[in-house]
């Protein structure tokens, strides 16, 4: 656990090459989750309620397979090079997948879509959790873990932005050619940065791996775990929300056209990247969870705001997009560096090192959380639906901004009152990481 404390040099390149192939993997959640379903409703001609259905299907197994994916993890971690190997798996099950979602035959249908989506979630699960439970094996610095999950993040975030102008760039083709040249652009991204994941030093599990049903023993002793596991499941819930809400938002309380939500997006997540830096420095100083709880209280000062615009207030829009942007920075960068020290306090306390296993149930509450939010937002606001005729609906503006801003506020604030006294600070990771260390050091 101390393979970052050898230079600073080593720190460096270990953050840059662990952080690289976040931006690969965030690449398609534009395509994939936003043009996608759209794409093979409308292009390929299989219609919305059957995709709809097929893509709920899929998201259902995705969510179940989280937990098997982790176990697994930690078993495979036994074998020499068995993260890397793993790695390399599910990135190639997620570039062949995804290359066969955006360039369909003639002849795909409900299965082909159900097979190559269902590869494509299940490739990035595996590859997804060894990669976030890597920060464990990577440091057992306090502050460096926020170093190496905030660089993981602006990558994404870098990206995302990428793929955004790659698309603005090949807008004008026809969907079919745009998706085709989005999943070879992404790929090829890949097949350069991934070798550099794969370059980092690993560690070996060497206790016998349990069985997947008991793998959740001594769990319930961890109650660091079930607290933070809590606030983040509150913050996602919020996230998801506000997520459904926000194009709605701009069509029916702004009065917008459409264009507006890729501006206002690109916006949001540029003012993401720009946060991750002060969060950093702020982490540093007053600790990982008070400076999670002060992101999300400036976040909930901008959300209780928004029942306040009307229509065209695009500055004043604008500006809450900034400030929830900027603290989405530390949304991102700041509780993943706190699951990783919760891993060494359940090795600690179980005399078990299953980190990825308990990755695997950050994952699968991420899921679930942004999930239930969309759904929760769309339930509520379809009660206050008034129909205009069989194909027309009005949705109420003001209804549509208190869901939008003050349902996420209340949230975040319950997040934050459980995050605010939260115990396990700098100066105690650094204990349980000694012992861990002597632990290690008597059983060699």
């Amino acid at each position: 656990m101390s393979l970052s404390s050898n230079s600073a040099k080593f720190l460096h390149k270990t953050i840059l090459f662990y952080a690289l192939p976040g931006s690969v993997m965030a690449m398609p959640l534009i395509p994939a989750f936003v043009l996608l379903p759209a794409f093979y409703a409308e292009t390929v001609g299989l219609g919305l309620a059957q995709t709809g259905i097929i893509l709920l299907l899929v998201r259902i197994s995705d969510v179940i397979s989280d937990p098997v994916v982790g176990w697994l993890s930690d078993y495979i971690r036994r074998w020499h090079m068995g993260k890397k190997i793993q790695i390399t798996i599910g990135a190639v099950i997620c570039g062949s997948a995804l290359y066969a979602l955006f360039t369909p035959s003639d002849t795909a249908g409900e299965l082909y879509l159900f097979v190559w989506y269902g590869l494509l979630l299940l490739g990035w699960t595996i590859v997804q959790i060894p990669y976030l439970a890597w920060t464990v094996e990577l440091t057992g610095d306090y502050n460096a873990r926020v170093n190496l999950n905030a660089a993981r993040e602006l990558s994404g975030l870098t990206g995302i932005l990428a793929l955004s102008i790659f698309l603005v760039i090949t807008a004008e083709y026809g969907a079919s050619q745009q998706l085709a040249y989005a999943a070879i652009f992404v790929i090829g991204c890949g097949v350069i940065v991934f070798p550099l994941l794969l370059s980092l030093p690993t560690g070996r599990v060497k206790q016998p791996p349990l069985k997947l049903l008991n793998s959740l023993s001594g769990l319930s002793r961890n109650r660091l775990f079930f607290r933070l596991l809590s606030a983040w499941f509150l913050s996602g819930l919020s996230i998801g929300i506000a997520t459904a809400c926000f194009p709605l938002f701009i069509t029916h309380v702004l009065e917008l056209p459409e264009a507006y939500n890729s501006y206002l997006l690109f916006v949001y997540f540029l003012s993401g990247i720009l946060g991750i830096p002060l969060w950093i420095w702020l982490s540093a100083r007053i600790s990982k969870h008070r400076s999670w709880g002060l992101a999300m209280g400036v976040a909930c000062l901008a959300f209780l705001t928004v029942p306040m615009i009307g229509a065209g207030d695009i500055v004043f829009f604008g500006v809450i997009c900034l400030i929830t942007g900027f603290s989405l920075g530390a949304d991102l960068a700041l509780p993943p560096a706190m699951q990783s020290d919760i891993a060494d306090w359940d090795n600690y306390l179980n005399h078990r090192d299953r980190s990825s296993f308990l990755f695997a149930l950050w994952s699968m509450a991420t899921k679930l959380s942004l999930g239930l939010g969309v759904a929760a937002a769309f339930l509520i606001l379809g009660q206050g639906e008034t129909s205009m005729s069989p194909t027309t609906t009005e949705i109420d503006p003001f209804r549509l901004a208190v869901i939008y801003g003050w349902l996420p506020a209340v949230l975040k604030i319950a997040a934050v009152a459980l995050m605010w006294g939260y115990p396990l600070t700098a100066q105690q990771q650094q204990a349980i990481n000694l012992r861990l260390q002597r632990r290690n050091q008597s059983l060699a």
